[in-house]
């Protein structure tokens, strides 16, 4: 077999359809059934059910899809090293990043870029969404990380991860209040990623919750002795005991959204594409790919 029709099963997989899965990899429809049909002989089993419409794997096919899509990914990354050892990636990259994803990720994302582009000179930054913003515009960073949601600042967004969002109750008994209650949640900063994120939702400060903290388990102490619920991302939940963790909920609305953000005035998009397809690739746990 070949890396060529493990290629065309994949796209017959996604596209179940073999005039569409043909248009996708840039050849004739002939051309791709004819290599297809090579490759089930070879295999000696049917991959699709060619009776169905859409197509349908077969028990085999289904079986096959994840080691093919594993064998053309490390194809993919073998020819992507040779090229990196034939022409290094060189460039300096400051990238700025939403609290708390910088401190937790930065350190094995530095690690898992420098054994793939040794000669790309890497600077982090933490801080607040409103924070990178205002750098990324005046061109102190190259590039951000930051929560879509609300982004209303000039560059090009490209989809990074995704994270759901968390409710903290104040004890294991408590019912999860609506985020517009604004007496019930205790909030940290109004630059702060999860506040921003709650305003969008009708979520609006009052005189009456004036504690505001940085740091996510001082404001679920806070919280816990206010009777007061806080709002977390998954990646805050890294910092909080096992006891604070059992007593999260998991918020039924759309999961979080992060973009990487190029900035307006980057000379280095080469560099910056690279950079996001590695760190694509190693996402942590609790982050996941936009579906």
């Amino acid at each position: 077999m070949t890396l060529t029709q493990l290629d065309y099963f994949l796209a017959l997989a996604e596209h179940r359809s073999f005039s569409q899965a043909a248009k996708a990899c840039g050849v004739t429809q002939p051309t791709l059934s004819a290599q297809f049909q090579k490759l089930e002989e070879e295999l000696g089993h049917a991959l699709v059910d060619r009776k169905a419409q859409p197509l349908v794997l077969t028990p085999m096919g289904q079986s096959l899809l994840r080691q093919a899509a594993q064998t053309v990914q490390s194809a993919e990354t073998i020819k992507a090293l040779v090229a990196q050892f034939e022409h290094p990636l060189e460039g300096n990259l400051h990238i700025g990043v939403v609290a708390p994803l910088c401190g937790l990720h930065a350190a094995n994302w530095h690690a898992a870029l420098l054994a793939v582009h040794p000669f790309v000179h890497l600077h982090w930054v933490e801080g607040h969404p409103a924070e990178l913003q205002q750098a990324l515009a005046q061109a102190e960073l190259d590039a951000i990380i930051t929560q879509g949601e609300g982004w209303n600042g000039q560059g090009k967004l490209t989809p990074f991860c995704q994270e759901s969002w968390w409710a903290l109750a104040p004890s294991s008994e408590a019912k999860m209040p609506a985020l517009t209650d604004s007496m019930a949640w205790l909030m940290g900063s109004k630059d702060s990623a999860t506040t921003r994120f709650a305003a969008l939702q009708g979520w609006k400060a009052t005189s009456s919750s004036p504690y505001l903290s940085e740091g996510v388990l001082g404001r679920a102490r806070m919280a816990m002795l206010l009777q007061k619920w806080v709002l977390l991302s998954e990646s805050e939940l890294e910092f909080l005991p096992p006891d604070f963790q059992k007593r999260a909920q998991r918020l039924s609305s759309s999961p979080r959204t992060l973009v990487w953000v190029h900035g307006m005035h980057a000379k280095n998009m080469d560099v910056q594409k690279s950079v996001l397809s590695v760190l694509q690739e190693r996402l942590p746990a609790g982050l996941e790919k936009v579906q």
